[in-house]
C-alpha cells in the first residue's frame, strides 16, 4: 500500500475524530473519563472541533497519512517549538471543551499527573546543552500529543512515518521530543529511539489500575533540564 504523509486541512477534522475513536474507543482511561456511549458520541464532536482548531494553530502540526485512495488512515498532532522571541509570554493553545457528563474528577486528576511528569522530565525552563542556538531560546519543545491509526490499517508503517516526521526536525534543531504512550504502543517508540523516563498511573473505578509511559527522544549530544527520571520512576 502506497502511503503519503500530508498536512491536515480543516475538512479532515471529522475523519481525524473517527480515526481517534476507532483507535482509542475501547481504552480503559477514555471509557472512565467518558463513561457512556452518549457521552462518547458527544466526545467525537469535541475531538473534531479541537482538531480543526489545532489545524488553524501555526504552532501545531496536524499530520495525516493517506492511502492510495486518499483515505485518511492515521493522524498525529505535533506541538511545534515556540521560541521566546515568538511567544512574548502570550501563546496559549486552545483548550479542550469536554462534553457534558464527562467524569471531570478523573480528567482533572490525570491531567495534573501528566503535567507534573512533563515538568519533572523536561524541567521548568528548557535548557538543553548541545542543542542548536535556536533551540536554546525555545520556550516550548516538540511534543507528540496525539497519534492514532485506524485499526484496519495498523502495521503498515503509517504511525512510524508520522513519528519520524517529528524526529527528523528534532535532529535538525537539537531539541528533544516528548510523549506519553499507552503500554501497548511503547515498544514502537523505543524502536525509534525514545526512552522511558517516567511512568504515570491512576486507579479507576473497580480498583482497575491504568498506566502510561512518559518517553523522551534526545538527539545525540543533548541533555535534559529536568530531573532525568529513569525507567521505573512512577507518578
Amino acid at each position: 500500500m502506497k502511503l503519503r504523509v500530508t498536512t491536515a486541512a480543516e475538512p479532515d477534522a471529522d475523519r481525524i475524530a473517527a480515526v481517534h475513536m476507532a483507535a482509542f474507543g475501547t481504552n480503559a482511561l477514555l471509557r472512565a473519563q467518558f463513561p457512556s456511549s452518549n457521552i462518547r458520541t458527544k466526545l467525537w464532536k469535541c475531538i473534531a472541533a479541537k482538531a480543526a482548531a489545532d489545524i488553524r494553530d501555526p504552532n501545531i502540526a496536524v499530520l495525516v497519512v493517506r492511502d492510495q485512495e486518499d483515505r485518511i488512515i492515521s493522524f498525529a498532532k505535533w506541538s511545534l517549538p515556540v521560541t521566546l522571541e515568538q511567544d512574548h509570554g502570550s501563546y496559549t493553545e486552545k483548550p479542550w471543551r469536554w462534553p457534558e457528563g464527562s467524569n471531570f474528577p478523573v480528567l482533572d486528576e490525570w491531567a495534573a499527573k501528566l503535567e507534573r511528569a512533563h515538568r519533572n522530565v523536561l524541567g521548568e525552563t528548557p535548557s538543553y546543552p548541545g542543542a542548536r542556538q535556536e533551540a536554546l531560546l525555545t520556550l516550548f519543545y516538540p511534543d507528540l500529543t496525539f497519534i492514532g491509526t485506524d485499526p484496519q490499517y495498523e502495521r503498515r508503517g503509517a504511525a512510524t512515518a508520522l513519528i519520524q516526521w517529528g524526529l527528523d526536525r528534532c535532529c535538525e534543531s537539537g531539541a528533544p521530543a516528548y510523549l506519553e504512550s499507552t503500554l501497548g504502543a511503547v515498544q514502537l517508540y523505543e524502536r525509534l529511539g525514545f526512552k522511558i523516563r517516567h511512568r504515570v498511573s491512576i486507579v479507576l473505578e473497580g480498583a482497575q489500575s491504568y498506566e502510561e509511559a512518559c518517553c523522551v527522544f534526545q538527539p545525540r549530544g543533548t541533555m535534559l533540564a529536568g530531573q532525568g527520571l529513569s525507567d521505573g520512576d512512577n507518578e
